[in-house]
């Protein structure tokens, strides 16, 4: 008769990587923890992706309050604007891309900003099928009234990190916005 199997415990819920010769550039890989609750991710809150979610919403909504409140517009409206500002004209797709925002959200904020006033369209000279859209003098100017105060609202909530914190933050998101273009 084969012996009846075992629960883990919570001693055997921690195991270390597998060991293997190190290299000296390999990062150190995290120990998985098995958690009643989540199983291998554990707790929710110490779940990275989600907490990146949750911050970025919350400073976006954040922001989109400012944005709705002040500027008339909302948040997709804005990344759209920040986007044509930041990069110049861009093919819809490459809005798309640069917002990480659904066609279809992309193209209603696009409709209410060419309502606005804020941005226009035109075809692509070399393929009819591309609309390239660019902002207005209007549009130029909402995004230079908007920045001041984005900026003094990114200030408040990076103001919880000193210096070395907030670079070393800086290099992360960078490192992970960089990691997430390889998902395409």
């Amino acid at each position: 008769m084969a012996p009846k199997p075992t629960l883990p415990t919570v001693a055997d819920a921690v195991k270390p990587a597998p060991r293997r010769a190190r290299k000296s550039a390999a990062p150190a890989r995290r120990v998985e923890v098995m958690r009643a609750n989540l199983g291998p991710m554990g707790k929710l809150d110490d779940f990275i992706p989600y907490k990146l979610s949750v911050v970025a919403n919350r400073v976006s909504q954040s922001i989109g309050k400012l944005f709705e409140t002040r500027f008339n517009i909302q948040i997709p409206e804005w990344r759209i604007i920040m986007a044509l500002y930041s990069y110049g004209d861009l093919v819809f797709h490459e809005v798309v891309d640069r917002t990480s925002m659904d066609k279809a959200r992309v193209s209603r904020a696009q409709r209410r900003m060419i309502d606005l006033g804020m941005i226009r369209t035109c075809g692509h000279p070399d393929d009819g099928r591309k609309v390239i859209l660019s902002l207005t003098p209007a549009g130029r100017k909402i995004c230079e009234n908007i920045l001041p105060e984005a900026a003094e609202r990114e200030a408040w909530f990076l103001a919880v990190l000193d210096e070395h914190e907030h670079q070393q933050l800086d290099v992360i998101l960078d490192k992970l916005m960089k990691r997430s273009l390889e998902l395409g």
